[in-house]
């Protein structure tokens, strides 16, 4: 593929992570507390139930990824997994939202186990090779860059959207329920929203390029003994271990915070569902300017001292007002200067978050050449894999962290905003903090292993078989 791609394919491609949006909103943001709150699952048993199924899947993708690398069809490597995996994802996201009113206890901890490992399962059929696809349609350092800003902008628009229209639309508030969130017929519709998301999100961009696959790199043939040893390889190059290690560390401290992202904004800061839809509209902005800025913020510069520098940034300034608030150096939730403040820290950690995201993900696709020159065959699936591999499994015990620590704080179920004891809210902040600030800033240390520098880039292009 062309080294240098025009803005229509970028576009194109960058369509895919509205999937990703769909799948992650509702994974990330809203269902620890609709099993909790408003099902009445134990908190632990359903950070565990989460958590499961992300190892569930995470063992999956690598054998996705290594699949779709040997995968030959008149559709080429990737494709083939776009349309399979488009209407059941869709079908069985709606179920996950939808469990019988007569479930509870160790039946609705099944049935919320079998659903999420059905839902991420399928979705990886699309994730993992489309993934994967980035690093075979450019093989140039900075415009691997773009491609990505494009990617992420566009899944964190479509991912906001939803949650935006979800506040909105989805969860309203009534007398019964004046925060708008503890509404399980929201919570329904919102499973029908995401799935038809969804499945536009996947099918969309696999018919917007199908036309690109004869110019894409096709599979090389390969028996399974070679492909598992090229795995073996791709997992003892320091920059790849270097890299996991980070992904691993840092996803557990985004999944431990996300879990619990509902909990501060309703119980914390006494947010309303319409309060919260107007704070999801600020990463918009933040989203279209880290598309906008991320070539000139690498532009000259290894792509890992850019990551470690914003992850450190995003990670100790994310629970700063909560740390203020405790201290007693933030307003009040009565006071009207508290929603924009909150807006503006929105707005700034989702543009750092961004920013590292494609820095990060272009890393990946930067390991591409690097091992390449050890295992003689490309192995896009399989390092896209390993990275989702590391960040679903970790991401997995955040969640279970999260569901742990609300027990271990005492965090009443069924609990009635504005009557949460302040000392529990209080708890859960000075527990929560140096947990996801440690492991966040470990991230960024472990970064330092990875050494495919701008230069050792360019010797690894050159490395490389013509016509590759």
């Amino acid at each position: 593929m062309s080294a240098n791609l025009d803005r229509a394919t970028k576009f194109a491609y960058g369509l895919g992570a509205i999937a990703f949006g769909a799948r992650d909103t509702g994974f990330n943001v809203f269902i620890l507390l609709f099993y909790n709150q408003v099902l009445g699952l134990d908190a632990s048993l359903t950070g565990l139930a989460l958590m499961l199924s992300l190892v569930a899947d995470a063992v999956f993708d690598p054998l996705i990824g290594t699949i779709s690398d040997g995968w030959r069809s008149r559709l080429g490597r990737r494709h083939p997994f776009f349309f399979a995996a488009a209407v059941p994802v869709a079908v069985a996201h709606v179920f996950l939202w939808m469990p019988p009113a007569s479930l509870s206890g160790a039946g609705l901890f099944f049935y919320l186990l079998g659903f999420s490992i059905l839902v991420r399962m399928l979705a990886s059929l699309f994730e993992v090779p489309y993934a994967a696809l980035a690093a075979e349609l450019t093989s140039d350092y900075d415009d691997r860059t773009a491609l990505m800003s494009w990617l992420f902008a566009i899944g964190w628009w479509g991912g906001l959207a939803l949650s935006v229209f979800a506040y909105a639309v989805l969860f309203r508030p009534d007398p019964g329920d004046p925060t708008g969130l503890l509404n399980r017929h929201g919570f329904a519709l919102f499973g029908i929203t995401g799935s038809l998301v969804l499945l536009a999100g996947i099918l969309i961009p696999a018919f917007a390029t199908r036309h690109l696959v004869p110019s894409l790199p096709q599979a090389e043939p390969r028996t399974l003994a070679q492909a598992l040893r090229d795995f073996a390889i791709v997992l003892r190059q320091p920059s790849v271990a270097s890299l996991l290690l980070s992904v691993v560390l840092l996803s557990a401290s985004q999944g431990f915070g996300t879990a619990l992202y509902n909990y501060i904004q309703v119980f914390f800061w006494g947010l309303t569902s319409p309060q919260i839809s107007i704070l999801a509209l600020t990463p918009f902005v933040s989203a279209g300017l880290a598309m906008a800025f991320s070539g000139r913020l690498t532009a000259g510069r290894d792509k890992r001292d850019v990551a470690v520098a914003l992850v450190a940034v995003a990670i100790v300034g994310q629970p700063l007002p909560l740390l203020l608030r405790v201290a007693g150096l933030f307003p009040g939730n009565d006071s009207p200067w508290l929603l924009p403040i909150l807006a503006v820290h929105s707005a700034f950690e989702t543009l750092v978050w961004v920013l590292f995201s494609i820095v990060s993900s272009s890393m990946v696709a930067d390991l591409v050449e690097e091992t390449r020159r050890f295992t003689l065959r490309r192995t896009e699936g399989a390092l896209f894999a390993l990275r989702i591999f590391a960040q679903k499994a970790v991401s997995g015990l955040g969640i279970l962290l999260s569901g742990l620590l609300l027990r271990a704080v005492a965090f009443p179920e069924n609990a009635a905003p504005g009557h949460v004891p302040p000392a529990t809210l209080d708890r859960l902040v000075l527990a929560y903090a140096p947990i996801f600030v440690g492991l966040g800033l470990a991230s960024a240390f472990a970064l330092r292993g990875y050494h495919v520098t701008r230069a050792r880039h360019a010797l690894n292009l050159r490395a490389m078989p013509a016509g590759d």
